[in-house]
């Protein structure tokens, strides 16, 4: 059970989808259909305005590791040529107790050393940059910036207590019917021991095929490789996927789009379970 306060973040939902909501009916939005849309969003560097909350649900010992997080994507044009998309991922974390719980890797953050108690809270935010090309030339798009992780968290478990940073790369290519892509990262802590020293490698692929109407079927998941882990307790490798639909309701100017994909963990650690269960509803401002 996710012991975090339901009202507290629900607040928080409303408050950010009221401010974010007043500000896209400012803007010029043009014409596009859901199918258009659909494929755009696809695009991690498109320059879309939207926020997604992802579930993340992942067996770990004799319980369920949960990991519930706000992600708002946002970009910023620098110049003529040059746009900054942000990607901030804000993750509650709900982990249960170990025995021996040593840096288990769970969507967005690596768990770390915390003995037998079980924790829920707040994790650590992870802030992604991409600085990109407005113009884009041909079907590929990429991006290259900062990931930086902060220490918000509020147990042990849930992550180090130290800054983490290091370089974050994207290249992604736009097709009619396929859509594919990859991020690739690695950061490290500023100092710190034992279990609040960082040294993780995330790699995420995705992989859309679009169907009619919005409908599409995705594959999208992150490789984690926690190189400070024991070997054969480093890596967990996620294979599968989903269905998911962009569409729109009524007359509003916003879109949305909703997804579910399910995981068979082909490498993991000992104590995490064969399967990985992923939510997603993301709201799309243009």
């Amino acid at each position: 059970m996710i012991k975090i306060n339901i009202k507290g973040i629900i607040s928080l939902f409303f408050s950010l989808f009221c401010s974010l909501l007043t500000f896209s009916q400012s803007q010029n939005v043009d014409d596009i259909t859901v199918e258009e849309m659909a494929k755009k969003r696809q695009d991690p560097v498109a320059g879309l305005r939207s926020v997604y909350f992802q579930e993340v649900l992942l067996p770990v010992g004799d319980g369920i590791a949960q990991s519930f997080s706000i992600q708002p994507v946002w970009p910023f044009k620098l110049g003529k040529n040059l746009k900054l998309i942000t990607y901030t991922i804000i993750p509650f974390q709900s982990v249960p107790g170990l025995d021996q719980l040593s840096h288990v890797p769970i969507q967005p953050t690596p768990l770390q050393e915390g003995g037998s108690s079980s924790a829920s809270g707040l994790g650590n935010i992870l802030f992604n940059g991409y600085f990109s090309s407005i113009e884009k030339k041909g079907s590929l798009s990429w991006g290259v910036g900062p990931a930086i992780q902060l220490p918000t968290r509020t147990s042990p478990i849930l992550g180090s207590n130290r800054v983490s940073m290091g370089p974050s790369f994207l290249l992604s290519h736009a097709g009619d019917k396929l859509s594919a892509g990859f991020v690739v990262q690695n950061y490290w802590s500023l100092g710190g021991e034992a279990e609040n020293k960082v040294n993780s490698f995330n790699f995420q692929y995705f992989a859309y095929y679009n169907l009619p109407k919005g409908w599409f079927i995705e594959s999208n998941a992150t490789v984690v490789n926690n190189w400070l882990a024991d070997n054969g307790d480093q890596m967990l490798l996620p294979l599968g996927g989903g269905p998911g639909k962009t569409f729109k309701i009524g007359k509003s100017k916003l879109f949305y789009c909703a997804a579910a994909q399910v995981f068979y963990n082909v490498v993991r650690p000992e104590v995490v379970g064969s399967w990985e269960a992923v939510l997603q509803f993301q709201l799309i401002f243009n």
